[in-house]
Order: structure tokens, then sequence, then C-alpha cells
């Protein structure tokens, strides 16, 4: 029994149970209609179930599609709809994370500097937390994870002035201290992180901080509310106004995962909403992060504005609005429903309230925290905001009670809106998946039904007939040859290899372009990566299509590896750098008077003009390797699969041999009655066949 069909199997005990619906009429009012991954993960499994028990009762033993039908539900059983985070440090990624998840307390919040560590947060009926270090090392630590985050990526004060992210991923790398502190190393260091780095200190970090210490990914995992069920949640580092996200960030954000779809399902950018929209640092940070992004990442982005509820932001809401919508939204094809305003402290608040029957009336009054769960700063915000709220509602002339307090701070959170438009999207992207799994279930226990009735006109119509058909065979046998010819000329090398011709022509017109920056090569080579996996995808469908009488073509495992643009730009760095001799004077104090002398330094400067050339020739040389290295890769799975339609129309032409012989000799020792009786059970066979087919109707989803 496959894990999955063990995950069934255990799905048909629990299913109905619903053990979390206790937090309270505002969860139960909304989970069920706004988790519309989780609906397709709960119908995909109850179809499973269903296919394969009927299967089971009518004693199918060829497997059929069902590796197909397999593979096609692995998203949904063992997958996760990934939602990703990302904007500056100052946004609130954390608040709203919490907000969104429904536990104020899952993640650390604060200014406090954290190294980029990739913190991904997923359902749990128990709490834990997952740790993968520098050297590969793994360490769990259950129970209660309160404050236990914020020790594992939080930079120690003594080290905040040196770029601790950058010199991680060199120890990482396995750089001992000596290459670390080499002059043109911390030169280049220097010139990333726009710091001054002291030697010293540099050297002290390095001596404390060995790679089987360093948090290089973090996995929570936690008994979300059911809403959030089926979601991982992925915290990206947070960002200066300078540099945008980093290429390992910008990597996990357009990469695809094992089942063949994409690594990051949605992207949040989120954007403070009390910041000036028309700042030059803030315009100049979405600028470059999406830059960073490729064209089909940008497709899934939703924008949404934080700090809605704070009277900065109130006052000018519509005026702020349409700048956001002229400057981001339109200019980068962003659906304009995705732009969206939130308040992550109102929806922490309404929660809190749902969750433990508080009387917002009550909290609005209390001068002290409700208890000691809340940071005393937050919860003086949310105090003055239930008071701004108070105010509104007397404007209004409305009643001021918990019902109507409550009613407006959700209307202020507006989460329900944003979780209504994630859902419409999630639906968007999942329907073709669970409608093309449903097809496949269709189309095999189809096939059953075509082997029964098969079946049934043999054990009718007698030996002659069952002769008949074992001419037909050899006839078939030679259709293999002339099918096995067709394909591998469809699919030979040379066809395959003229499909990726635009990689060089994308070179010399993207990439190798005088004019061409930094990030204009690094973005230009993702969407390069972007398009030969969408044509080695498409390849792959098409051979699936052709080859799926034959044999089930899995999601290609030909990885084309992309270039670590981070070491590509140091070896540019170093190839650019010069040292110089340069002479210098100082003063040497006297009794009388000052005295002078000479001496010399060695003075390194970078030649940019140089580093954008060799960075633009190693990263092209990287992608020429790569690429044909991803080609071999491909070709052989190509190989791979014609050879298993021989092999597949070989032992099918077998199996339909052995199967007639089994019933020409069943046939000769069967009285009437006997043969009467079997035709009898694959009829009540086919009748079952039938029922589960027409049950599937109710499945399709619109």
């Amino acid at each position: 029994m496959s894990q999955l069909h063990k995950k069934i199997a255990i799905f048909a005990t629990v299913s109905g149970r619903n053990p979390r619906l206790k937090i309270g009429f505002y969860c139960k009012r909304n989970i069920m209609k706004q988790n519309q991954f989780l609906y397709y993960r709960r119908s995909v499994m109850k179809v499973l179930e269903e296919y394969y028990a009927v299967r089971k009762k009518n004693n199918v033993k060829d497997k059929g599609l069902s590796a197909s039908i397999e593979r096609k539900a692995v998203p949904f059983v063992n997958g996760y709809f990934t939602l990703a985070i990302v904007g500056k440090m100052s946004a609130g990624k954390s608040t709203f994370i919490n907000a969104f998840l429904g536990n104020k307390n899952i993640l650390p919040t604060g200014h406090f500097q954290t190294t980029c560590v990739l913190t991904k947060i997923e359902y749990s009926e128990k709490e834990s937390i997952e740790v993968i270090y520098g050297d590969g090392h793994k360490e769990t630590i259950n129970g209660n994870i309160s404050g236990k985050l914020g020790k594992l990526v939080a930079i120690e004060d003594q080290y905040s002035s040196l770029p601790v992210n950058d010199i991680n991923k060199l120890i990482i790398k396995g750089w001992n201290k000596s290459k670390i502190c080499d002059p043109k190393i911390v030169k280049g260091l220097e010139a990333t992180s726009r710091r001054e780095i002291n030697r010293q200190l540099l050297e002290q970090y390095i001596d404390s901080h060995p790679k089987s210490k360093i948090t290089k990914e973090v996995t929570i995992k936690y008994p979300l509310q059911e809403e959030c069920e089926g979601w991982r949640i992925v915290d990206t580092p947070g960002v200066e106004a300078v540099g945008g996200i980093d290429m390992e960030t910008m990597e996990f954000l357009t990469a695809q995962n094992e089942y063949g779809c994409n690594n990051v399902d949605a992207i949040i950018f989120l954007h403070k909403g009390t910041d000036n929209i028309e700042d030059k640092s803030v315009n100049d940070f979405v600028k470059d992060v999406f830059k960073s992004l490729s064209e089909d990442a940008k497709k899934r982005i939703f924008f949404v504005v934080t700090n809605a509820a704070d009277d900065t932001f109130q006052n000018i809401e519509e005026e702020y609005m349409r700048k956001a919508k002229a400057l981001f939204v339109e200019p980068y094809g962003i659906k304009e429903e995705r732009l969206i305003p939130i308040d992550s402290l109102m929806e922490i608040l309404n929660r809190y309230a749902v969750a433990e029957g508080k009387d917002t009336v009550s909290l609005m009054k209390s001068k002290n925290a409700p208890d000691s769960s809340w940071d005393e700063k937050v919860w003086t915000i949310c105090r003055s905001l239930l008071r701004d709220i108070r105010d509104t509602l007397e404007d209004a002339n409305k009643n001021i009670n918990n019902e109507n307090l409550l009613a407006m701070v959700r209307d202020w959170s507006n989460f329900d809106k944003l979780r209504e438009i994630l859902n419409e999207f999630v639906k968007s992207e999942k329907i073709n998946a669970c409608n093309d799994l449903v097809q496949t279930i269709r189309e095999d226990i189809k096939q059953c039904i075509d082997h029964r009735k098969n079946d049934i006109a043999l054990l009718q119509k007698g030996i002659q007939e069952m002769q008949g058909q074992e001419d037909a065979l050899k006839d078939a046998q030679l259709d293999m040859n002339n099918t096995l010819n067709t394909i591998r000329r469809k699919f030979s090398k040379e066809t395959v290899a003229e499909e990726f011709n635009f990689i060089e022509q994308r070179i010399n017109s993207h990439i190798l372009v005088s004019d061409a920056t930094f990030k204009d090569i690094q973005r230009e080579t993702i969407n390069l990566y972007d398009s030969a996996d969408a044509k080695k995808n498409s390849l792959f469908t098409e051979m699936g299509e052709e080859f799926h009488k034959f044999v089930q073509v899995e999601t290609s495992k030909a990885f084309f590896k992309r270039p670590d643009f981070e070491s590509i730009e140091k070896q540019a760095t170093n190839a650019a750098t010069e040292t110089r001799t340069e002479t210098r004077t100082r003063t040497i104090p006297g009794i009388c008077c000052d005295d002078h002398e000479e001496y010399t330094v060695n003075v390194t400067d970078v030649d940019n003009s140089k580093k954008l050339k060799e960075f633009k020739t190693m990263s092209v040389r990287h992608i020429r390797q790569e690429y044909n290295k991803f080609k071999e890769d491909m070709q052989e799975e190509v190989d791979f699969y014609i050879n298993k339609v021989n092999e597949s129309l070989c032992s099918a032409i077998e199996t339909q041999k052995k199967h007639l012989k089994e019933l020409q000799d069943t046939y000769k020792v069967s009285s009437h009655e006997q043969l009467q009786e079997m035709i009898k059970v694959a009829n009540n066979e086919i009748v079952v066949f039938e029922q589960f087919i027409k049950s599937l109707k109710n499945t399709d989803y619109e």
C-alpha cells in the first residue's frame, strides 16, 4: 500500500471530525466557506477513497491509470497551498502573519534584527519548531514554542553593525576565517552591504559562529485554525530599502516543487500604509523587488497595504489607494482587486475578543492589557483604535455596544475581504487540476468496463471469437512497431533540441546587450529559466498525451541549475579589483613643533564597468554549461519513456494473450450454467463501475 493510499484510509476514519470549531461564532461562520484548498483536499481524498474501494470490490488486478491518478492527487493530499509574504523589515510582516493565522504569538514581533531565514508555518496537531543548520544537521524543538523562534533568528546586538547574512552565507559555503577576512572579500562585503566592517569584530563573529550554529531554515508546526489548514505560510527575510530581495528568496519564489507545481502559489507584497506612498526609497524598493521576480511570479502577486486603521492612512485612504494603483498595480499588471488595505492589529483584536468571549466595550475602557499574552505597547495601540471606532460610531449615531464595536473592528481589519479574494484565487488555480484528476479516474474506470464487456462478448461467442482476437493481437504487434517508429521520430534528439533554440537567442538579445545592468541580467536569466521550464513541461505534457495509452509520463526531473549570482558577483568583484600603492603624509608629534613623514598604503579599487562585464560573462558561461547538461538529462528522460512505451506495448499484448488463453481454458471446462454465472458477475461489476462514474458527476468542479 502506497503512503498516499494509507493517508486515504486514515482519512476515511476521521472525515467529518472537526475538533477546532470551539473558537467562537466568527470562525464557525466563515471556516468552511473560505478554505477553498481544504475543500479541494477533502473532495480529492473522498473521491480517491471511493475509487480504491470500487477497484477492490470488483477485484481489479491491473494497475490501469492508478499511477497517474496518485501522482495527480499528491499535491492535494501531501501538498499545501503556499502563501509567501514579502516586504521591508518595517512593513509588519510578523504581525500580519500572526493576524492571518489567528494567533498573535506565533511569530515574534518587534524591531530587532534577524538573520535571512525562510520561515515556514504549517498545520500540526502539536507545536514544534524544526530547524536546519548550516552544516545540514536538524533539530526539533517540541512543546510550547513561544519565545524560542526569536533566539534562533535574532542577530546579537554586538554584531548589528556587520552584514551578518552575507557573512553567514560564506561560512555555510565552507569559507574559513582567513578567506573571508581577505581584504578583497571584505571590500566586496562592504560594497554590497554599504557598511564599513570592523575587522576585529568580523573575526570575533566568525570564531563564535561555525556553520553548525547558523540557522539556515525554520519550519514551525502549529495547531492552526481550520481556515488555515492545508495552507503553508512562508515568512521571507525582511529587507531594507536598498538591495531588494536576495537571490535565495527570489529562487524560492520562482521555483517549482517536486510535484511540478509552483513552489509558491501566491505572493503577498506588504506595504505600510503610514509610509509616504510617493517616497523615492519606497518606490525604488518596490521596483527593485518586482524587477527581481519572474513574469510568472508577478501574475501571483497581491499588493496589501497594512496599518489601514491608522488615522494617518484613513484620512487619505482614497487618494492613497489611487496612487498605489497608479504606481504599483497598473505598471506591473497586478489585478486591481488584489490591491487591498488591511489592519493586522484590528484582526488580532477581533480574533482575541471572539475566541476569549471578551466584551469590546470593557476592553476599550481598560487601561491595562487584558492578560499577560499581550505586549503593553501593542495593547495601547489597540485600545486607542477602539476609541477611534467609538468616536466613529458616535458620529454615526450608533449605539456603543459590543456588537457594533466588534463589527467595525472586523470591518477595519478587512481580513474577510482578503481571505475571500485569496480563496477565489485558490479556486481558479486548483479547479483545473481537480477536474483533470476526476477525468483520469473516469478514464480508468471506463477501461475496466471495456475489459468486462469484452470478456462477456468472448464468453458468449465462444472459441471461434477468441481465436479471432488472437489473430488481431498479431496485427497489433505490427501496429505497435509502426507506433514506436512514429514516436521516435517525433521526439528525436534533434527535434527536442530544436524546441530550445530560443535559449541562445535570448542570451544574445537580453543578457549580452551592452546596457544590461546586474538586475537586468538576474531578471532576464530567471525569465529565461522560467521559459525553459515551461517549454520542458509543455514537451512532457505532449508526451503524456501521446503516450497515455501506454505509459504514464511523470513530471520531468531534469533540472536547469540556476546561477549562484551571489558567488558570481563576488568572483566578478575580485576580478575587477585592483590594488595600488598610495603615498600619504602623517604628523609626528614633536616637543616644540610637529614633524611630518610620508608612508605608503595599499588601496583597493573596484572597476564597476569591468565587474559588470565579468559578471555578464560568468553568468552566460554558467547558463550555457548548465543548459547542455539540462538538455542531456531531458533527452535521457525522453528516451526512457520511449523505451517504457515499447515495454508497455509488449507487456499489454502479452497480458492480452495470457488473459485470452485463460478465458479459452475456462470456456473449455465450464458448463453452460457456469459460463452464465461468469457473465452475470461481469455484468454486475459493470453496473458498480457505471454507478461510480455517475457519482463522479457530482464531483465536477465549476
